[in-house]
């Protein structure tokens, strides 16, 4: 019956069997949830019953878990078998006194033992010392034990260290579901990765192809037919390029954010005045935009895919969003106190409202009808901005008054 132990007292060979703790149910579902029963040996593992085994002076030494039928050992020092039945199992007496170790100085003496075929068979235990294994939130897993085939005791010295390698084990055992839980989370990040590419290709593809040609038709209907067109067809045509093009740029930035969002960076060394001003002459500035580089470190280990990706964004926007006959855009690189990469760029553009610069950065929030091309803007290259920032262990800072300009200062640290 639970709760009643069975033992004879006057050692007549009636074993007494361990009873079950009361959060058994709660107890197994912890045990199962670490992923360790029936695994490899670990040597972080083995180590601690190496230890144990020379502090106590004893020839076995084991950490014993505990299931539903059998205690089955994750690291054994001095015993063949990999696992017993839980019936038989000193260690499954222990669990239920979680708050001490379980010490028997003579089992074959003992008459809740002197029967146990561990006592009277191999491997002829005659003493037995279990730190119960105790997860932080109080759940009784298995032992830290020690074993001998002569009777004996352990000084107290010899106790806390037991306690304190029990206190490791678990330790051991919960950085080991956290690197499985990182592992997981790798492989999901990776499927998620796969995915996005594989979104790209399908958006490049069926999305992208189709827009281009549609501006192309508009060019070819608008050469071979101008003199032909009445004025509301040109106007038609002048319509259908405009949200095409927007269209076309509308799904290349899709294409790109997502693009961003799924790679981790690629980091190398990478020469920044050659680097910048190929960005700069990349980005095709018209003539009355006058574009300046001031740049004072020579070079820098970051991802070169992604700070292009920032930098055309950054430089594009100040192009577009200029509204003064004289654009001027400044970039300028320089290492900031905190040994990061800082990149300005600064424009004499409108500049933001304060109560737009938080808004800006959000995925799809534009705050102008058009641009000054008569594009309106997509709300995604401010996103990217941020996203490829932070994917850099970096960050993006707006400084704006309205009337005088933006200035973006973009943080990297150095990639290893």
């Amino acid at each position: 019956m639970q709760g009643l132990p069975v033992f004879c007292v006057l050692n007549l060979g009636i074993m007494e069997f361990p009873e079950k703790p009361d959060n058994e149910e709660a107890r197994l579902h912890k045990l199962k949830g670490y992923h360790v029963l029936d695994t490899l040996p670990e040597a972080q593992f083995d180590a601690i019953t190496r230890l144990a085994a020379y502090i106590c002076n004893t020839p076995i030494s084991l950490i014993s878990l505990i299931d539903e039928n059998r205690q089955w050992f994750k690291s054994r020092q001095g015993l063949d078998a990999p696992e017993t039945s839980r019936d038989v199992a000193f260690c499954a007496h222990a669990i239920n006194r979680p708050d001490a170790v379980f010490v028997v100085e003579n089992p074959a003496e003992d008459p809740r033992f002197s029967d146990n075929p561990l006592v009277t068979g191999y491997p002829e235990v005659r003493f037995y010392a279990g730190a119960p294994l105790v997860t932080h939130d109080g759940y009784a897993l298995g032992t830290l034990c020690v074993i001998d085939h002569k009777p004996r005791n352990l000084n107290e010295a010899q106790l806390d260290a037991l306690r304190s390698l029990a206190s490791e084990v678990i330790t051991q055992l919960e950085l080991r579901q956290k690197v499985e839980e990182l592992e997981l989370l790798q492989v999901k990040l990776e499927h998620q990765k796969q995915e996005a590419e594989r979104f790209a290709h399908l958006v490049s593809h069926d999305l992208k192809s189709p827009l281009r040609a549609m501006v192309s038709l508009v060019d070819l209907i608008r050469e071979e037919s101008q003199n032909s067109l009445n004025t509301y067809a040109q106007e038609a045509l002048v319509h259908l390029e405009k949200k095409a093009t927007q269209a076309y740029s509308l799904v290349d930035g899709i294409l790109k954010y997502t693009l961003a969002s799924s790679r981790g960076p690629d980091y190398q060394l990478l020469e920044l005045e050659p680097f910048i001003d190929g960005v700069v002459a990349f980005c095709s500035a018209p003539k009355d935009v006058f574009v300046n580089t001031e740049i004072h470190v020579p070079a820098w280990r970051t991802d070169a895919i992604m700070l292009q990706q920032i930098l055309q964004n950054l430089i594009n926007n100040a192009i577009k969003y200029n509204d003064k006959d004289q654009a001027v855009i400044t970039i300028r690189a320089r290492e900031s106190a905190l040994n990061e990469l800082c990149i300005e760029v600064e424009d004499n553009g409108p500049g933001i409202p304060e109560k737009y610069r938080e808004r800006v950065f959000l995925l799809f929030q534009t705050l102008s009808n058009s641009d000054r091309f008569g594009q309106k803007g997509t709300g995604i290259g401010l996103n990217t901005v941020k996203t490829l920032c932070e994917r850099l262990n970096g960050r993006v800072e707006l400084h704006s008054a309205t009337g005088e300009g933006s200035l973006f200062r973009v943080y990297l640290g150095q990639g290893l």
